[in-house]
């Protein structure tokens, strides 16, 4: 396959222009990208496997729709997408079902919250990254909570923030509202096994037998 799970979103734009109504097909928060700002911003950050996350479909979904749209061959491919591990072919939710406890009683008005908007940024398509770290240097207290509203649930800053130590849960309160909590965890609070959600067509595509 020309595109990997690895790839940065602009690796995969170097592969041909067209490849953007790939990635806005698999999910409209793409569309950012044809604002050369925030395309120089975002695409960088962001990998073909968080793309999938972003667009809530299995990594192997992204990576068929994507390879097909840079001319591979669609039985190669299928292929190749039978060498992917079983949670490939899954989709897994990124918050747990519950608020996690650390978080479940907590107020906007809460003095332990910073809060961060940035929709005004998004509206004027511009980088939300610096104001966001703004906010993340305000964090003084271990029991601080780093409340971010966004209009869209960004998996790429929540990855970032989790290599810092930080745990992080969303809610869309209403359309194109999210509010992204970002925490540091208690040890052992909310703990939850999560069964796999296999992705029937893909897996029957690729020939893997776990559907």
């Amino acid at each position: 396959m020309k595109v990997t799970a690895e790839m940065k979103v602009k690796e995969v734009l170097d592969l041909g222009e067209h490849l953007l109504s790939a990635f806005i097909w698999l999910a409209p928060e793409f569309e950012r990208l044809n604002y050369p700002k925030l395309r120089r911003a975002m695409s960088g950050r962001v990998t073909v496997a968080q793309a999938a996350r972003l667009a809530q479909v299995p990594l192997t979904e992204a990576l068929y729709v994507l390879n097909l749209a840079a001319g591979a061959d669609s039985d190669e491919i299928a292929d190749e997408l039978r060498l992917c591990q079983p949670e490939d072919f899954e989709y897994r939710e990124t918050n747990p079902p519950c608020k996690p406890l650390e978080i479940s009683d907590l107020k906007d008005t809460d003095p332990r919250i910073i809060l961060v908007d940035v929709t005004g940024e998004a509206e004027k398509h511009l980088d939300p990254m610096p104001k966001i770290a703004k906010g993340l240097v305000s964090l003084k207290h271990a029991e601080d909570v780093l409340l971010i509203h966004h209009p869209f649930d960004p998996i790429p800053l929540r990855d970032m923030f989790a290599r810092r130590g930080f745990a992080s849960w969303a809610e869309e309160r209403r359309q194109g509202h999210w509010f992204i909590y970002f925490y540091r965890p208690s040890a052992a609070i909310g703990a939850i096994a999560h069964p796999p959600i296999y992705n029937r067509v893909y897996a029957k595509a690729a020939g893997t037998g776990i559907y």
